[in-house]
This record gives structure tokens, sequence and C-alpha cells, in this order.
């Protein structure tokens, strides 16, 4: 009789240890718990990953993606795109993020791209932080990936799209800006 309770007991106790695992695709509606766990179960974060350009005469946006499995982040687990970016104006460059890692104002991570949420297969969406602006103002950004067709060819693009999502600035800090430095909506090739 103590066998069998003893077995009964370690398998109840061993199901209710499983991680809380749920699908990335179909947003997080609901309460997050903590422990919980969002996986991208179609792998539909791959498609994102490598090196993008956008280069016309006078800009230059290089942008660098990375897929984590079980990034941790307030309390719960996601896998995620990550990543970092140099944008040049004119031949000067004014962000990046790419060799110069630094934690952003007001925040405590390298990586100034963090993407945790699938709209649908083909557009992911979180946050682009600026390094010197994310003190005051945080930036939704939203990736959506196309196949565009060049001489028969097909080439692997991003819109990149970028919105305010928050300005906020309790001192009146003169130095407060809240328009992006990058720009707002443009499209990235796959390099």
């Amino acid at each position: 009789m103590k066998n069998i309770l003893f077995i009964i007991l370690t398998c109840v106790g061993l199901y209710s240890c499983k991680a809380q695992i749920y699908p990335m695709e179909g947003g997080r509606s609901g309460l997050i718990k903590d422990g919980m766990s969002f996986k991208d179960t179609n792998n539909n974060l791959n498609k994102f990953v490598g090196t993008w350009e956008y280069e016309d005469a006078t800009i230059k946006l290089t942008v660098m993606l990375q897929k984590i499995d079980d990034y941790y982040d307030n309390g719960y687990y996601s896998d995620v795109i990550v990543g970092n970016i140099i944008y040049e104006e004119n031949g000067l460059e004014i962000i990046n993020t790419l060799t110069n890692p630094a934690v952003s104002q007001g925040s405590d991570d390298i990586y100034h791209i963090k993407m945790f949420s699938i709209k649908s297969p083909s557009i992911i969406a979180g946050f682009f932080e600026d390094p010197i602006r994310s003190k005051w103002t945080t930036y939704s950004l939203y990736l959506t990936y196309n196949l565009s067709s060049v001489g028969g060819n097909s080439q692997p693009q991003l819109e990149w799209s970028i919105r305010i999502r928050d300005f906020y600035n309790p001192n009146d800090d003169i130095d407060a800006e809240q328009e992006s430095r990058v720009p707002r909506l443009l499209t990235l090739t796959k390099v």
C-alpha cells in the first residue's frame, strides 16, 4: 500500500512540476504567470534570423537578428528574436549597437531589438530601444517578412516599421526627445 501511495504521489508531483508551455502564435492574451513558457512551435521566427540592410544615397541601416530559445523576461520564458543595429546618415555613424552593445539608458539589456510576439506567420512585433532616447521613449517595432521576386530570384525582405509607444518625461528634462533617430518605415534586404 505504501508503494502504491508513493508511486501516485511521485506521478502527481512530476506532473505538477511540468512547465506551462504555450505557442507564441495568437498572442499572449490573459494573465501571464511566473514560469510560463512561450514557444515558437511552428518555427515562424527562423526566417527573421540574419543580417538585413537598407541603403540609399544618404542613409544606411544594418540590422543583425538572432533567435534565442527560452529567453527569460519578467518571470516567464519565451523564444524571441533579438538584435542590434548600425545606422548611418551621410556616412556618419548615428547609432551603433553592434560593436558597442552598451546598455541603453533606462535598460539593463545589451539587445536593442526584442521581438516577443508573432502576429501572423510573416509579422512579428516587439520593441526597439534607442541607446540614448530609450530613457524617455519606448518604440514599438513591427517586422514583416516578404519574398520579393527580382529577375526570377526570390529575395527575402523585411518591412521595418517603428511607432512611438510611450513618452515619459516626469522631470521636464530639456534633453528629452521622442522622435526616432532611425527611419520609421523602410524595407530591408537580407544580405
